[in-house]
């Protein structure tokens, strides 16, 4: 384990970019001009008279996923302990350099291929389904990235990510295509199979745009901290490591954002076995193969020891004991059920 804390105190907060998702961030240039995105627990306040709700250890999911994806052999963002503006969060590198790159969102391609879908209205939001995600690869040719795709929704059912939208995966795009060198083909072909479809000026604008982007590669996982219990309070963490039954429900009811093809979203455990129902065995056994590597003793052992890396003037942040339990026993019960699936 090698989780740095890092100061940023000398840094430059940099007011010229924006940073997508719905958490606080502030961007950062460090003494090198290298960009660093800070991220601290959401709080988020509260409604009809009710408190504020401080999800005070949810940067620490964010460094636990990330240690734990590392251990497995993903390609995930790293994330460290950091100290901006007097307050204790998370830490990331910048994933692209921002002079000749640029992070093109899963949610762009998604929304140009199915215009119905409108992530803010929650009317459409039944839209975001497995089934749309992989006709919207195949229609702009990055199908043979579903690999990545079934490595992070199996990744997000073992940490019980409950927040991969559409803004949450994305695609890393280095230069453009000559708009010569645009392939038509595939809306061609869609407008004569789909009666009912057609393409107005501004979805072609949109499709073309996204047709000239040169992708590079599929980006590293990256916020993954809506997982790991960040929203239980220490109280119900007790409870749970006290109540079977009450932590094996709390896993039961833990969904993925992502739909099925029915439209509703289901349990994470639910959709590893949907999605080895439905791909091919051999993408299937390939993607899932990274969970040959699970080491509970290291595991154990990342949990329990990674806040010490914090000065002791920030203890405040540390993660209590009960906390680290019972993110020791998630991650093995799902690991367990996961498991179980793959070997059925």
């Amino acid at each position: 384990m090698d989780i740095q804390f890092i100061d940023t105190t000398q840094w430059q907060e940099t007011f010229w970019l924006h940073s997508g998702g719905t958490r606080e961030k502030r961007i950062l240039l460090d003494s090198e001009d290298n960009l660093w995105y800070f991220k601290r627990s959401e709080n988020k306040p509260g409604r009809n008279g009710n408190p504020d709700k401080y999800y005070k250890d949810e940067f620490w999911s964010e460094i636990i996923a990330y240690q734990i994806g590392y251990t497995l052999g993903l390609n995930i963002l790293r994330y460290d302990v950091a100290l901006s503006n007097g307050q204790i969060g998370c830490i990331s590198p910048s994933m692209i350099d921002i002079n000749k790159e640029q992070l093109v969102e899963v949610g762009r391609y998604m929304i140009t291929y199915n215009p119905d879908f409108s992530p803010e209205n929650n009317v459409t939001r039944n839209e975001y389904t497995y089934d749309l995600l992989s006709r919207t690869l195949d229609h702009f040719q990055l199908a043979h990235y579903k690999k990545a795709f079934l490595q992070t929704l199996i990744f997000d059912a073992l940490i019980g990510n409950s927040d991969r939208h559409q803004e949450n995966w994305a695609f890393i795009s280095d230069s453009f295509n000559p708009d010569e060198d645009i392939d038509i083909q595939p809306m061609l072909t869609r407008i004569k199979k789909e009666k009912k479809f057609r393409y107005n000026d501004t979805l072609i604008n949109k499709e073309f745009e996204l047709r000239r982007q040169k992708i590079r590669d599929i980006a590293p996982i990256y916020d993954s901290g809506s997982s790991l219990g960040r929203e239980l309070t220490e109280e119900r963490v007790k409870k749970m490591l006290l109540d079977k039954q009450m932590l094996a429900a709390y896993i039961t009811r833990g969904t993925s954002e992502l739909h099925w093809n029915t439209k509703q979203k289901v349990s994470h455990i639910t959709l590893v076995r949907l999605l080895k129902e439905t791909e091919p065995k051999d993408l299937f056994e390939i993607a899932s193969h990274f969970l040959k590597k699970w080491d509970e003793n290291k595991i154990y052992n990342l949990i329990t020891t990674l806040d010490q890396v914090l000065p002791d003037e920030h203890s405040f942040y540390k993660i209590s004991p009960e906390r680290k339990e019972l993110i020791f026993k998630l991650l093995t019960l799902r690991f367990e059920r996961i498991t179980n699936i793959l070997n059925d």
